[in-house]
């Protein structure tokens, strides 16, 4: 299987269930964000599309050939539209009367929801009579980068595969075989997306790696009071919010790691609350909040982190 190598113990887990008739109609495929959890999800609907029974899809009969051209007529995807960042209830209501007709190619029907968190709260109660009771020979496969924004009732009627992030020699030798980074490379980029390996390839294709290093270095200016707020502020407007915000978040985890033991209770606290923070401020950063206000309190907390 030409994939992810950290993937294939939730991808194991997948195969045994569905071997042994202990898969449920409703999987929730749970981890960070650029982890790869979609390429998982697009195996996982292949197999289950297939209508060979192999440990993979074969590729080869009607359904699969449906299923490369993009036109299966019992697959059904649901995510934001273009330009939005929420699943509307009239869009999950839709998917449900599609789901209720009969399959045609395939063993069963297959809706992907990707990200489940981005279902508002009446289409997520929409959708629950459905993952519990989903219509015909259905199976729903829901992906999720931050589980805590999901209703727990929605959770709780799903099935979990986690997909976590590799370990850094795995993630470090994967982006070198198989997209040619240099160990020094892959490791900065990776120190760049906080351990996501598909972030880590983005950001480097991107050249914001060397971003991610100015940002740091903007802050220790800062911290030393060698810079003001306004200026390390201006430094940081060629930043788009959502990198941005990840690298103040990821500076603010990695100075709470390397100083714990020298760092007060007071600086301590205040790290956490700047890397808490700093991550709200991501999902702020696609509304309509004014991200210098944001910004401007965030690195006035940060002037302050030696103070107590």
């Amino acid at each position: 299987m030409n994939t992810a190598p950290w993937l294939e113990r939730a991808w194991q887990e997948f195969c045994d269930r569905l071997q042994s008739d202990r898969l449920a109609h409703a999987l929730l495929i749970r981890g960070p964000q650029g982890t790869a959890k979609g390429q998982l999800a697009s195996l996982i609907v292949s197999r289950l599309l297939c209508s060979t029974d192999q440990e993979h899809a074969c590729g080869e009969c009607r359904s699969c050939t449906l299923r490369e051209t993009g036109a299966h007529p019992d697959f059904f995807s649901l995510a934001p539209e273009e330009g939005k960042h929420q699943i509307t209830i009239d869009k999950v209501r839709d998917l449900i009367g599609q789901l209720s007709l009969t399959a045609s190619f395939s063993p069963r029907k297959v809706a992907l929801i990707s990200p489940a968190e981005a279902m508002n709260a009446s289409a997520a109660n929409a959708l629950l009579k459905s993952l519990e009771e989903p219509p015909g020979e259905t199976v729903m496969v829901l992906i999720s980068h931050d589980t805590a924004r999901l209703p727990i009732t929605i959770r709780s009627r799903c099935q979990n595969l986690t997909v976590a992030t590799p370990d850094a020699a795995q993630a470090v030798s994967w982006l070198g075989r198989q997209h040619g980074l240099s160990p020094e490379e892959a490791a900065a980029a990776l120190e760049a997306a906080g351990g996501s390996p598909l972030r880590a390839l983005d950001l480097h294709q991107q050249g914001q790696v060397a971003a991610y290093r100015d940002v740091q270095a903007q802050l220790d200016r800062l911290r030393g009071q060698q810079a003001t707020v306004a200026a390390t502020a201006q430094s940081m407007d060629n930043i788009d919010n959502d990198p941005l915000w990840l690298y103040l978040s990821r500076v603010a985890a990695d100075t709470l790691r390397a100083g714990f033991d020298r760092l007060s209770g007071a600086s301590r606290k205040r790290l956490v609350d700047l890397q808490q923070r700093a991550d709200r401020n991501r999902q702020f950063s696609r509304s309509s909040v004014r991200r210098d206000l944001l910004l401007q309190d965030w690195l006035i907390e940060w002037s302050r982190l030696d103070k107590s």
